[in-house]
């Protein structure tokens, strides 16, 4: 759904990009992260179609940006990391403005306007001015309204900067909800605890070019915190193809990623379907030689990666 390869930009002849390459498949959400100046908002703009890249090639859905941006338009919500708002309107008032932006007319226009409030828990503060809401309730109204077109793909850049534990989690439910819709989210966040919980992968970016863990993985699978599927890293003492292929033969397991011996594995239920995946893999001749359920957090892979970096 997302396809980016050998981006490049540079302002000024400073490079703010150096050849960054990702492709995040559809129905996915996945995390963008790195340390300030990585580069995380220049290429979201440039996905948005908001900024031209310089080399490069990007496609959203199938369309090029530098080519299509008008189609690429109609496909994406973006959400940039400071969101504005017309603080004199009424929250009512200004969906209508972005509807008429986003060219939605008559009963559609007034169906998306009233879905937006009912989703959003806005429908009792149609009337309000946006200035007289709390930050939560406009980041709200900012997802509301980004959300108007229906778009297919989202592009988030920081949205939940400033918000409260109540409202962060919210908004944690709200983009599971949308990738259950089968919407495509590529989110960048320095809260890596948010994204631990909607991600089922992280890409890793430094300098405007893709970073690596000590594996040499540019993307690495996070542990997506899902109340039905418990995520376990394995490591075994051979290559994974085979186990790869009798893994993914089996109900309610998923392989996430793999990369020569070492797995991450989600499995639907808990821990007796994960003893009883473990017991199937076992029995077929292959040697284990760890499992974890939960393995290193977001944060302790970020800390080891970029602090090595800068080392």
């Amino acid at each position: 759904m997302i396809e980016i390869e050998g981006l490049k930009k540079a302002f000024n002849g400073k490079s703010a990009l150096t050849g960054f390459n990702l492709n995040v498949e559809e129905g996915e959400c996945c995390g963008l992260v790195g340390p300030n100046g990585a580069g995380k908002s220049t290429l979201i703009k440039i996905l948005a179609t908001l900024l031209p890249s310089d080399e490069g090639n990007v496609r959203m859905g199938g369309h090029d940006v530098s080519c299509k941006p008008h189609e690429v338009r109609k496909l994406v919500g973006y959400l940039p990391d400071v969101p504005g708002l017309y603080q004199d309107m009424s929250v009512g008032e200004l969906l209508d403005f972005y509807s008429e932006a986003f060219r939605l007319k008559g009963e559609e226009r007034r169906k998306a306007i009233s879905r937006a409030l009912e989703e959003s828990g806005l429908a009792e503060r149609r009337d309000t001015f946006v200035e007289q809401l709390s930050l939560g309730m406009k980041q709200r109204l900012v997802m509301a309204k980004t959300l108007l077109h229906g778009p297919k793909i989202l592009l988030l850049d920081e949205p939940a900067t400033g918000l409260d534990p109540l409202a962060r989690a919210a908004l944690r439910e709200q983009l599971h909800d949308l990738r259950r819709e089968g919407v495509t989210i590529l989110i960048s966040s320095h809260i890596l605890s948010d994204l631990e919980e909607v991600c089922t992968r992280v890409a890793l970016i430094a300098a405007g070019e893709n970073a690596t863990d000590s594996e040499g993985r540019t993307v690495i699978p996070v542990a997506y915190s899902s109340p039905a599927e418990l995520v376990c890293e394995i490591e075994l003492g051979e290559p994974a193809e085979a186990a790869v292929r009798m893994l993914n033969s089996q109900a309610g397991v998923r392989v996430l990623a793999a990369a020569g011996p070492r797995l991450s594995v989600a499995v639907t239920g808990g821990v007796r379907e994960a003893s009883a995946m473990l017991g199937r893999l076992a029995a077929s001749g292959t040697a284990i030689l760890r499992f974890d359920s939960r393995g290193p957090s977001l944060e302790d892979r970020y800390r080891k990666i970029f602090k090595r970096k800068e080392e």
